[in-house]
């Protein structure tokens, strides 16, 4: 009897290894470091997989994709069912790509490339191409290591009653225990329960990672974020940003909750990311720029610029607090610090800047808002003896009708100031904020780790409203005076209705209306709405723009134009509508142009060299 049971265990054991053996072939190479399998088509992927799913994990082994691989692969690599096996190899991408063709409508755990990578595996520089009816981008379950990975996959956007209601998609992986680092998500994702742009759940690293797809929900959707759904137990997510808008207009009768960075915070940290993507979820109760639903965790140096709102319980940084979730017994410890929010937050009843209803143990400090808001500008009023509310502040120059905290602003909490109180680097602004910003001159405080950042610098500069004191101050529902704006970091102005004109830092008010300011640095740029109720009707004798002055103002049947030294050879008048009314050459530095011709009111005088403009400068005429 001992004897058989060797011969079947033997013959057992070396069909296993025959068949890992025919398996393993591969398109040449022994899966050493320096020899590794060769990767080059379809079916040698589909070898990797029958291998798996005859228990080779073939951990230590590397692969290198060759080539991309245009033939769609129809199959994941791996299996889910029993017992559970991981890949615990290196798969090198090589910066390559696999095009995939999963149209499945029944079995979630076909809807990305690996089913299981384990704690020992890496998959790095990978593309995937192709479609997925749903998706899950490069694995189901990741314990190891997916890094500098971009998914393209498109997906559908059908609604299947039959699986969305309890479907989960991600751009790179549905569950993340290890680390998901430097990956990018281009895939646009439909109607599930759970739309994340990184991954649905986190309690490993997700760092470095950047959502570019946009989500859009049905009423089987209760749940969106930019990068990660849940961040649980000791989960990180850092220096992440989502671009994408999310967005959900259908009403979801049960509870739901959305966030540019994530739905869910139970735990874990999120550190410098920032959202910019608009989050409008007409139904969501739970909703934040950063984070939806603040359970416990930390949200440190993190920024949103996007336009957040929801039905209630709305924050520009995180939303608001849930009894289905929460008791206040287990939310000891929650801080959100050093955060910024220049994005409008609006809700149906609750809408807050930094931190949505609180009613349990928080901790609100060094925070700073500029963002327009239809509720308190910083937190509201729900904080009991165990809330903590220190060094927050809000622009009240760029937010009217608001206060620090419910209906007030409390000193050292929760207050308003100027902008320019709130900008440059002056010892009592660091004094303020403390040491978790970036301050330079001619701009607001960057949370550390994202001065650097264009969308940051962007967001960070500011419009200098008139101010004569603390308490006679135009801001951006009443202007009436001419202002400046930040010209730091190479930023770039313009204007969209021709109210104002600009000369460098200077901003003339030319007539009365809604006047929408854009400020942009490369491919990032924000709006800053103003309106103008009034405009200067006294101005200086002589105005004087890059050197260039004219005299007198207002103007009567002439102006005077000198160039102090500078080279034109023309100017051109225009009015407020920017239409030319006139033009003439200039033959010496000084100039008198006739102006008894134009109706009172307010011009430009455009100087030019060739087809060149110097400068412009505005001047009335009586």
């Amino acid at each position: 009897m001992k004897t058989i049971f060797l011969k079947i265990a033997f013959l057992t054991n070396f069909v296993i290894f025959f068949r890992i053996l025919i398996f393993a072939q591969f398109g040449g190479g022994s899966g050493a470091e320096v020899d590794p399998y060769r990767i080059y088509t379809k079916e040698h992927l589909e070898e990797l997989s029958d291998s798996i799913i005859a228990h080779n994990s073939f951990e230590g082994k590397h692969f290198m994709l060759m080539n991309n691989i245009i033939s769609p692969l129809t199959q994941p690599i791996g299996t889910d069912q029993l017992p559970i096996r991981y890949f615990q190899g290196y798969f090198h991408g090589c910066g390559n790509s696999v095009t995939v063709d999963f149209d499945v409508f029944d079995n979630t755990f076909l809807y990305n490339m690996f089913v299981r990578i384990g704690q020992n595996s890496i998959i790095d520089s990978l593309k995937l191409e192709g479609y997925m009816f749903r998706c899950n981008g490069f694995a189901l379950q990741n314990k190891g290591k997916i890094s500098n990975c971009i998914n393209n996959v498109v997906t559908s956007n059908m609604v299947s009653d039959d699986l969305d209601y309890w479907t989960s998609q991600s751009g790179i992986c549905m569950d993340n225990q290890g680390l998901v680092t430097n990956c990018t998500n281009n895939s646009n994702l439909y109607n599930s329960a759970i739309l994340t742009g990184i991954a649905c759940n986190n309690s490993g690293i997700i760092s470095n990672c950047i959502n570019n797809g946009y989500f859009y929900g049905s009423i089987y959707t209760y749940s969106f974020a930019g990068i990660c759904q849940s961040n649980y137990l000791n989960g990180t997510i850092n220096n992440c940003i989502n671009k994408a808008n999310i967005t959900s207009s259908v009403f979801y009768e049960d509870i739901a909750f959305s966030g540019g960075i994530c739905a869910f915070q139970d735990g874990g940290i999120i550190t410098n990311c920032q959202n910019i993507g608009d989050v409008y979820t007409k139904s969501f109760v739970f909703t934040g720029g950063i984070t939806g639903i603040l359970k416990t965790g930390k949200i440190l140096n993190c920024s949103n610029y996007g336009k957040i709102s929801g039905k209630h319980n709305i924050g520009g940084v995180a939303g608001g607090y849930s009894s289905i979730f929460t008791n206040v017994s287990d939310t000891i410890g929650t801080v959100v610090s050093n955060c910024f929010n220049s994005g409008t937050v609006t809700a149906d009843s609750i809408a807050y800047s930094i931190r949505g209803d609180m009613k349990h143990r928080d901790t609100i400090s060094n925070c700073l808002n500029i963002g327009t808001i239809s509720g308190s500008a910083i937190v509201d009023t729900s904080s009991n003896e165990n809330t903590f509310i220190f060094n927050n502040f809000y622009d009240k120059q760029m937010i009217p009708n608001s206060f620090g905290m419910g209906f007030n602003d409390i000193a050292g909490q929760a207050e308003g100031k100027l902008t320019t109180q709130l900008t440059g680097t002056s010892p009592e602004l660091q004094a303020m904020f403390g040491t978790g910003w970036s301050y330079a001159e001619g701009r607001y405080p960057i949370p550390l780790g994202l001065e650097n950042d264009s969308m940051a610098l962007v967001a960070a500069t500011p419009v200098y409203l008139h101010t004569e004191s603390e308490e006679a101050y135009n801001h951006v529902d009443s202007v009436s005076k001419n202002f400046m704006v930040g010209l730091e970091n190479n930023v770039s102005w313009d204007e969209i209705s021709g109210h104002v004109s600009f000369s460098g830092e200077n901003v003339t008010l030319l007539s009365i209306g809604q006047e929408n300011l854009i400020v942009s640095l490369g491919n990032y740029s924000k709006i800053i709405s103003v309106n103008i109720v009034d405009t200067e009707v006294s101005s200086p004798d002589q105005i004087i723009e890059n050197g260039i002055s004219v005299y007198p103002n207002p103007a009567g049947d002439y102006i005077n134009l000198s160039l102090n030294g500078i080279k034109a050879d023309k100017i051109e008048i225009y009015d407020i509508a920017g239409k030319l009314l006139s033009t003439d050459n200039l033959s010496s530095e000084q100039a008198q142009i006739f102006t008894g011709n134009l109706k009172s009111g307010l011009y430009l005088i455009k100087v030019c060299d060739g087809e060149n403009s110097i400068t412009t400068l505005g001047f009335m005429k009586n």
